[in-house]
């Protein structure tokens, strides 16, 4: 497995624990579309929440501000289509009512690979429905 593959399955796990422990169920990882995928599907608040996972490699996890490539800046236009598109056809195909409410997060992770240690920064609500 590449190691920017390797980087961002890490990235999930941390992402998966940090949304658990904030009160976040969990229902689905690693969702796929002929379009794309969907890291993480989870629910809170009634609401369901489609979780784009973005993780950087850093040497120093009280450093993160400084770095030249943030997560975010991977998400990019064309993969923010797809993830879009991905989610649609989710909520189509399990027949999701129109009524429940839901919205598009990004998980920012910072991951320490010398120390085995990550830090989440989740921006809520990047897109809303």
């Amino acid at each position: 497995m590449a190691q920017h593959n390797e980087i961002g399955k890490i990235g999930e796990n941390i992402t998966k624990t940090f949304l658990m422990k904030h009160g976040f169920s969990v229902l689905e990882t690693n969702y796929r579309t002929r379009y794309g995928e969907i890291d993480i599907i989870a629910r809170k608040d009634s609401k369901m929440r489609f979780i784009e996972v973005k993780s950087v490699k850093v040497n120093n996890l009280s450093e993160t501000e400084n770095l030249d490539v943030q997560p975010e800046d991977n998400l990019t236009r064309a993969k923010w289509s797809k993830f879009v598109i991905s989610v649609e056809t989710y909520l189509k195909h399990k027949n999701i009512p129109k009524e429940i409410k839901w919205q598009i997060d990004l998980a920012c992770v910072y991951i320490n690979t010398e120390t085995r240690e990550g830090r989440v920064k989740l921006i809520e609500n990047i897109h809303k429905e």
